[in-house]
């Protein structure tokens, strides 16, 4: 919005808010020197990790206008730009306004709320009344989930805050390096995505990184876990039978889910002549229900976990978070969508060995994309049924694997 005179008069009676900060500039000849860049991009950024705001340079902090002429302004703004668009990251895309009052020039300076949480070289502030304010480690990582609902596709790229190279465990992290990699583990994560620069130009590891490599991302993430209930009947006011919370590193809750599901499910034997098992459910859909499940959820959604329920005639699995990339659920086994790009490409190499289901493929999730066509053709073969999907209120999806008959 380009504020009117009159709203800038009125401002300058009223004093700084926290909508409103004054810049005094000091100039040598027509060249701005102070504030140093660095504090202007802390000012730019704290505003954009609020709820934006609207800087007026030439201004002292009792609100008197200084005068610049056209060229300390035309100057000042390119500054301005130049440190919105590379100090800051992600860059913020300010808007500048030449105003005159009373016969003296200033620059107004129009700052959006960001859709992302911003950095500055000096860290990471935000706009709190009349002045910016550093943010504690939470609140960091509450503004990263809040902004990573409308940015989900990035999500599991947002470092998370007091974590570093040390919280990821070597057992995890190093069946992923290459030989190479191995010669400095810090700089082969960090180029993996498991751990990105945070603030203060520190390693911190990434969602992607803890989910995969810390033994218990859980605490940091509380929601990123499986609830696992199995029901004595067809809905959940039967009361159930078994119950668990699954945590830790994706492959032990994929390990750990499907091992519930197949301890819980009613076998049945049959001569033919000789003995054999007839299960309920196909441990390959299983397996490829709940990767799909840990993959494609989102993250950024505070309470509420996947959940895997089993009742007498089927299996539910809920995962959090509507389908990405305009995708449909008829459309599912056609077309591939992920809003968590970097974590299904790493998954694609964590060796699947030691867990049910895997049907003899060597990684979690495998390039051919076919995990939803595994589950409806393995699922149709057991039961002569194929499994649904649907969306529960645009904000969670359901797979229902339909169970097979048992004699």
């Amino acid at each position: 919005m380009n504020y009117s005179d009159q709203d800038i008069t009125r401002q300058l009676r009223l004093g700084e808010d926290s909508q409103w900060e004054f810049k005094q500039i000091a100039f040598s000849g027509n060249r701005p020197t102070s504030p140093r860049r660095d504090d202007l991009a802390d000012e730019i950024a704290a505003f954009a990790n609020a709820n934006g705001g609207m800087l007026l340079c030439g201004v002292t902090d009792a609100g008197e206008i200084q005068g610049l002429s056209r060229e300390q302004i035309v100057a000042l703004d390119s500054v301005l730009v130049e440190v919105s668009s590379d100090a800051i990251k992600p860059a913020v895309r300010i808007s500048t306004y030449h105003k005159e009052l009373d016969g003296k020039r200033l620059l107004l300076v129009e700052v959006p709320q960001g859709e992302a949480q911003h950095d500055s070289p000096g860290g990471s502030y935000v706009r709190v009344g009349g002045s910016k304010r550093r943010m504690t480690s939470d609140e960091r990582l509450r503004l990263a989930q809040q902004r990573g609902q409308a940015r989900f596709l990035w999500f599991d790229e947002q470092t998370v805050p007091e974590t570093g190279f040390r919280t990821l465990d070597e057992a995890l992290w190093k069946p992923l390096l290459s030989a190479e990699g191995a010669a400095d583990p810090p700089v082969a994560l960090e180029k993996m995505g498991l751990l990105s620069r945070g603030e203060n130009g520190f390693r911190r590891a990434t969602v992607a990184g803890m989910m995969l490599c810390s033994p218990a991302p859980e605490e940091w993430l509380p929601n990123a876990c499986i609830t696992a209930t199995c029901y004595r009947g067809k809905d959940r006011t039967t009361g159930h039978i078994d119950a668990q919370t699954i945590g830790g590193p994706l492959k032990r809750q994929i390990a750990e889910a499907v091992a519930f599901a197949v301890r819980n499910m009613s076998i049945a034997a049959h001569k033919m002549p000789a003995r054999a098992e007839l299960p309920r459910y196909s441990e390959e859909a299983l397996f490829e229900a709940v990767v799909n499940a840990v993959a494609h959820r989102d993250y950024s959604i505070q309470g509420s976990r996947i959940r895997l329920s089993m009742f007498e005639d089927r299996i539910e699995i809920q995962s959090p978070g509507s389908l990405p990339n305009n995708l449909t659920v008829d459309d599912m086994p056609h077309r591939q969508a992920t809003r968590n790009k970097l974590l299904t490409s790493l998954l694609r190499r964590v060796p699947a060995y030691g867990i049910r289901g895997t049907g003899g493929q060597l990684y979690l999730m495998e390039r051919r994309g076919d995990g939803v066509l595994t589950m409806l053709r393995e699922t149709r073969k057991l039961s002569g049924r194929l499994p649904k999907f649907h969306l529960i209120a645009d904000s969670e999806l359901c797979v229902t694997i339909p169970a097979a008959s048992v004699p």
